[in-house]
């Protein structure tokens, strides 16, 4: 497991690069919701509520976008997000793996050996992981769902929507996109709190990675110094 995870740090800059394309691509589609908007709300009331084609598409739009982009932008962020973990998880290695290699010249009696690794360390390649997980999940929740939303508006607001009835198909869809309005919510921000952790986790084992070394070459130079 730990292998897997020290091969993965070595891709943080792929990460970085995947991430920020989600959210140029994300930052791009959101156009096409303010352009549905403008055609929308230009009409009248009556008109956005009637039977036009035009203006049921563009209501389609305005609102299945925003079902999903959130999502897809909280991914491409979380991938950023888990770029950066990989990164502070290399300069620890690296930290590490420097301070073996000088303590390796010193003489045999002043050598304490390697110091134990931080826990720490194996908690924050897990952090991220579950982090991007519930970034995924959310995703396909919101792609899944994507349909519905598509078609509850796909309608004319003032002949089938208000008018309709007790378990009609249109409440039930209604239903349906309400309820998992909030979950999507709670996931994208779980993920991200969990990438956040991660973060500061890692920054954390690098404070004791230093604080380590201090103390070991601290007490190099004192045998050194009584030993002459």
């Amino acid at each position: 497991m730990e292998k897997m995870q020290n091969a993965m740090m070595k891709y943080y800059k792929m990460f970085a690069g995947i991430g920020l394309f989600i959210v140029l691509i994300a930052f791009l589609v959101s156009f096409l919701a303010a352009d549905a908007n403008s055609v929308f709300f230009s009409a009248t009331k009556g008109a956005r509520e009637g039977s036009d084609s035009v203006l049921i598409a563009a209501n389609v739009t305005r609102n299945v976008i925003p079902h999903w982009v959130p999502a897809f932008k909280f991914v491409g962020l979380g991938l950023m997000l888990a770029a950066i973990t990989m990164a502070l998880g290399i300069i620890t290695k690296t930290l590490r793996e420097l301070g073996m290699g000088v303590m390796s010249r010193w003489p045999k009696n002043l050598n304490p050996g390697a110091p134990e690794k931080p826990r720490a360390a194996k908690i924050f390649p897990m952090l991220m992981i579950m982090g991007l997980m519930l970034l995924l999940i959310g995703l396909i929740a919101a792609l899944a769902s994507n349909g519905t939303v598509s078609a509850y508006w796909n309608n004319s607001i003032a002949l089938i929507l208000n008018p309709a009835g007790p378990n009609s198909v249109e409440l039930q869809n209604l239903g349906i996109i309400q309820g998992i309005k909030p979950w999507l919510g709670a996931l994208r921000f779980a993920g991200m709190s969990l990438l956040f952790t991660a973060i500061t986790v890692s920054l954390t084992v690098i404070i004791r990675t230093l604080q380590a070394q201090e103390m070991v070459l601290r007490g190099f130079i004192r045998a050194r110094t009584a030993a002459n």
